[in-house]
């Protein structure tokens, strides 16, 4: 017989077309307010779409733009593509909202890190390729892969000073930040 387990989900946090955390996503929803709009002319000069979806900055959207610099410091938004800081918002926004303070050793490694995400980053690869095609592989930054990995969204929100362990790992297991 299989034995099913049950998990509690306690917060949510959203980055999205629509704006930055869930109660403002979901008031802006519930207008009948849309994330989808013309895409600028640098993205879409030779495509035949010229709408999309993309998550607003806080100089497009005062009120609900993605802002990495009030959670990440600079030097470590340089060695992380953008779908990282924006699951390092989410998720910060999700454990705030839950109100989780994991202080014991239990509770760390009771709490997991799980970040839904269709491809990496996507900017960083196509950097990469562009300065191997241009100045040859050896002038990559060995951050590079790390920077692409869509399973680096989830590792480095759990590296955070909250230290919340990965799925499956044991926090004694995972490397000092």
């Amino acid at each position: 017989m299989v034995s099913i387990r049950r998990i509690v989900v306690t917060g949510m946090g959203i980055v999205s077309p629509l704006g930055c955390g869930t109660g403002l996503v979901w008031k802006r929803l519930t207008e009948g307010r849309s994330g989808i709009r013309q895409l600028p002319e640098s993205i879409i000069s030779d495509l035949p779409c010229k709408i999309g979806g993309m998550v607003p900055s806080q100089d497009d959207d005062p009120e609900g733009g993605f802002q990495p610099k009030e959670l990440i410091m600079e030097k470590d938004q340089k060695k992380m593509d953008r779908f990282i800081q924006m699951a390092i918002v989410a998720c910060d926004e999700a454990l705030s909202e839950a109100g989780w303070r994991p202080a014991l050793e239990q509770q760390l490694e009771r709490t997991a890190t799980i970040v839904a995400s269709g491809i990496g980053g996507f900017p960083a690869m196509m950097q990469a390729g562009e300065t191997t095609a241009a100045k040859g592989a050896r002038r990559l930054s060995p951050f590079v892969v790390p920077s692409f990995l869509v399973n680096m969204a989830a590792g480095v929100r759990s590296e955070r000073p909250s230290q919340l362990a990965p799925p499956g790992s044991k926090r004694s297991e995972m490397p000092p930040v």
